[in-house]
Order: structure tokens, then sequence, then C-alpha cells
């Protein structure tokens, strides 16, 4: 990869997918191919086409090294995919309380709800992460979150008014 990036290789260069090589670095979990993709030019803010950031990605991943460089690189700790969700949320769903905790200090928002009412806390519930949980109950979540959805009509959208205690 060094090789190619001092040939002249354009860093941000996405393939036919429009997947750029820090997008897939992020999926794997790779920091030290992260790093030297951010310290080549790569953009920290990188979206795949639905929005998702490669911040949002490295958060699924779950592993806090390329977290941590695409922060302090500038990656958007409260970018939102087309869904509204943010990296924290992704985390959260996956279970990831390292990645958790160095989200939120850096600055990421816990306590935003989608318009379906889930929130971090709701989706480690859901997914039953209690690590996660108890990451996000630490740093202040309510325990007696409540889904409250703007969402109207049937579907499978879950009712108003579940509780966190109730899966």
């Amino acid at each position: 990869m060094q090789n190619l990036l001092a040939a002249g290789a354009k860093v941000n260069a996405p393939n036919r997918y429009g997947v750029t090589a820090l997008s897939l670095a992020c999926q794997n979990g790779s920091e030290a191919i992260v790093a030297i993709l951010l310290e080549a030019g790569a953009d920290a803010n990188t979206e795949l086409r639905g929005g998702e950031s490669v911040l949002m990605t490295a958060a699924r991943t779950g592993k806090p090294g390329p977290v941590a460089k695409l922060l302090a690189k500038g990656a958007r700790v409260e970018a939102k995919d087309r869904k509204g969700q943010t990296a924290i949320m992704w985390a959260a769903a996956e279970g990831h309380a390292a990645v958790i905790e160095l989200l939120i200090k850096s600055g990421a928002e816990f306590r935003t709800k989608l318009k379906s009412g889930f929130t971090p806390l709701l989706f480690a519930v859901r997914e039953g992460r209690m690590e996660a949980v108890a990451t996000l109950i630490k740093a202040g979540a309510d325990a007696n979150e409540a889904i409250v959805s703007e969402k109207k009509g049937g579907g499978r959208e879950p009712s108003n008014s579940i509780s966190a205690l109730v899966p």
C-alpha cells in the first residue's frame, strides 16, 4: 500500500461501488492501515452511498484504535446516515463498550432519539448487549427510558412506552 501511495495513488478514490480504501480498512478494524491512509490524506468523513460514515463503520466493527484515529483527524462524531443513526448507535447495537466510551469522551450525544424512538441505550437493550447498557447507564443514560415514536401507523415499529426493561 505504501508503494502505491508513494507512486501517487489517489487515497480517496472509490471503487465502482463508491467504497474507498479507508472504508474497507475501517470495516476490517485495521488501525495500522487506517493510520497510513489518514496520514496520506484520506478523508476522515468519507461516507458510503447510504450515508454510513467511516466512523460508523469503525464503531460497528468495535475496535477502538481505528475510531480514535478517525476522531483525531476530525471525523464528525454526530454524523448521521440516511436513517438518522449515529456512530454511537451502531456501537451500542453491536455491544462495543470501549468504543462507546471513546465516542462519549469525544462528544457523542447518547440521548439522541430516532423517529422510531430508539436511542443508543434501547439499541443495546434490544440486542442484549449488557456491557454496552452498563456503559451508557454509567454515562448518564436514563434506565427508565421508553420508546416514544414520532412515526404513526402500523408496520414494524415498536409500540410507544415500551421501556428498556421490556426489550
